[in-house]
């Protein structure tokens, strides 16, 4: 337990009764590319005498794609959802066992999808004794249209991070997706889903939020979260070193900084981390991204700029290519493991 938790209750078969959340409470979303610190602020908010976020769901994603997101739910549906549900292999993270809550969804009368979905949510509200829920799941950033079918009121901050650092990021962990020259790469993709809704009624409902200035100045950024969601701002939500043990114990190794104090040497990384090579390879891959959003470019000048549109085109072209070509001569050893391309 932790100093900012309250006494947790033993679960019980019974699902929670219905209820509605008020205006004030809507729940939010904290959106946006894996590795861009939304497990930091996940943590923040969390700190919060009202609020809750459980551990990344997840499961959403495949529940609006496959069921109605208005209509009741047949039993056969009940079922399949609470399936999916169950069956990711993040469920353990919810603390639900998988039995008690395929009872608890069956037991529910004429259930919606959100009804459903709300047993987990409801769930980390009593335990925490909280009145708020959001969630942090990078990837609902391709949901945001259907998250606010289920949640009218929803509110969405997508947290955003220079993209060469996610990449090294990413690397860092010998994560192996799709790599900064190929369409799917995750930085990228979340922008895409992001433009999206600009210029429609979803944009209203999205909160952009740097990275940068999180680690630069946290207690204003945080600030002007809190006053997007219509919270007050507590001192407590600054300080995550006693939360830690809130992230599920198989993502630890990947957040070895979190119970340190907050570091200007996290924010651009690339400036030293990067070798000319490797900058140029990101940046004409990344370079509309990085100009649109006000992240500096080491390849800034005029002369460059059509320099690095043909290099992006050509590495897109070369990306199923190199994805394959480059793992193979480091496993030979003809490229440093280490290098960030």
């Amino acid at each position: 337990m932790t100093a900012n938790s309250a006494p947790r209750e033993k679960p019980n078969d019974t699902p929670p009764p219905r209820a509605s959340i008020r205006p004030a409470d809507a729940p939010f979303f904290i959106v946006g590319s894996g590795r861009s610190g939304t497990t930091l602020l996940r943590l923040m908010i969390a700190g919060h005498s009202g609020i809750e976020i459980p551990p990344e769901t997840w499961f959403i994603l495949p529940l609006v794609r496959k069921f109605s997101l208005r209509d009741e739910l047949r039993s056969a549906e009940v079922a399949e959802a609470a399936r999916l549900m169950v069956e990711d292999y993040r469920w353990p993270d919810m603390g639900i066992p998988a039995d008690q809550f395929l009872k608890q969804a069956q037991a529910l009368e004429r259930p919606k999808l959100v009804d459903l979905i709300n047993l987990v949510y409801f769930h980390h509200l009593a335990l925490s004794r909280k009145r708020r829920f959001g969630d942090k799941t990078p990837p609902y950033i391709e949901i945001v249209r259907e998250l606010c079918e289920l949640y009218p009121g929803a509110r969405f901050i997508h947290l955003l991070r220079d993209g060469r650092d996610v990449a090294i990021s990413f690397f860092d962990l010998s994560w192996h997706g799709s790599r900064c020259y190929e369409r799917n790469f995750e930085w990228t993709r979340a922008l895409r889903f992001r433009e999206q809704y600009r210029n429609t009624e979803l944009d209203q409902k999205i909160l952009d939020v740097k990275y940068e200035d999180l680690v630069a100045d946290p207690e204003k950024t945080v600030r002007a979260i809190c006053a997007f969601l219509g919270e007050d701002f507590e001192p407590a939500m600054l300080t995550v070193s006693s939360r830690t043990d809130r992230v599920p114990e198989r993502e630890r190794a990947a957040h070895p900084k979190l119970g340190q104090p907050l570091s200007p040497q996290a924010i651009g990384r690339w400036r030293t981390t990067l070798s000319a090579v490797e900058c140029f390879i990101m940046e004409a891959c990344l370079q509309r991204d990085l100009r649109h959003w006000g992240y500096p470019l080491r390849f800034s000048s005029p002369g460059w700029r059509p320099v690095l549109v043909a290099a992006g085109v050509a590495l897109r072209v070369a990306g199923p290519l190199l994805g394959r070509g480059i793992p193979y001569l480091q496993r030979r050893n003809y490229l440093p493991k280490t290098i960030y391309i």
